[in-house]
């Protein structure tokens, strides 16, 4: 019988922080690639066909470079996929406004991040390709917001960064007036810096991109692709929202989709 996630999650717990036994398991969120619990202070996250001991060395030297708190590894179980770190104060800004000054801490957070010299993390991380067409191959939604992407669709570009690739609201962490981690690793690679550009477009607007770009630097040229990906990715939360029952994230999407697809509705 296949474990649950739970049982994994548990089983961690058992082999690596046994003190923690007699505290209660509270699950903190679940997605396409992983589920996370907290028991204590102490979060532990279940994967799904990854690799906790490379994600775990990737989050050390990422933490060595950026100014915004990641994860800190405790134990990385590679023979269960489970990995361990001190929970990060904090609620994810999915649903929520971020606070002042966020767009430009994530503009320099950015750019720290994508400064990394990729050969020094590349066993760690895939390489990808981010190419427009693949996105559309297996997306799904409204037909006319699919034609007004096949009409929109941007040509690939050969720039690789170092990237979270999954930078959304639900990975971005605040607490009292300010951000405090960013979370869930588990997909970042080397790829198209407009990945990472394109999630904080489609969950904070316009205005947002425009403050982060001015730490972050002028992206003029990749402002095509930043737009498709935001749209794919609105797509794909919605989607997921409504395969799984989480309201947060088909209100976040179809909030995006009026605003990326406005000339097209």
């Amino acid at each position: 019988m296949t474990s649950t996630t739970r049982e994994l999650a548990m089983r961690a717990v058992r082999a690596h922080a046994p003190e923690l036994l007699d505290l209660e398991i509270v699950e903190l969120g679940h997605g396409l690639d992983s589920a996370a619990y907290a028991v204590g202070d102490l979060v532990v996250r279940v994967g799904k066909g990854g690799s906790v001991g490379r994600e775990a060395r990737l989050l050390e030297a990422v933490a060595a470079s950026v100014s915004i708190p990641v994860p800190m590894p405790r134990f990385a179980d590679e023979d269960i996929d489970v990995l361990g770190y001190r929970r990060i104060a904090g609620q994810p800004l999915l649903g929520r406004s971020p606070p002042a000054g966020a767009a430009r801490r994530l503009g320099r957070f950015l750019r720290e991040l994508h400064a990394i010299d990729p050969a020094t993390v590349a066993d760690l991380i895939p390489t990808e390709d981010a190419d427009p067409g693949a996105w559309l191959a297996d997306l799904d939604g409204p037909r006319d917001l699919i034609r007004a992407l096949h009409a929109t669709r941007p040509r690939p570009s050969p720039h690789r960064v170092v990237a979270h690739a999954d930078l959304g609201a639900e990975h971005i962490l605040r607490l009292d007036g300010t951000l405090t981690g960013i979370i869930d690793w588990s997909d970042a690679a080397i790829t198209d810096p407009a990945l990472d550009l394109a999630r904080l477009y489609r969950d904070f607007g316009q205005g947002f991109l425009e403050e982060l770009l001015e730490v972050y630097g002028p992206l003029t040229e990749a402002m095509p692709r930043i737009e498709f990906f935001a749209r794919c990715t609105a797509l794909e939360d919605l989607a997921y929202g409504r395969a799984t029952g989480r309201r947060e994230y088909v209100t976040n999407a179809q909030r995006s989709l009026a605003l990326l697809f406005a000339r097209h509705l």
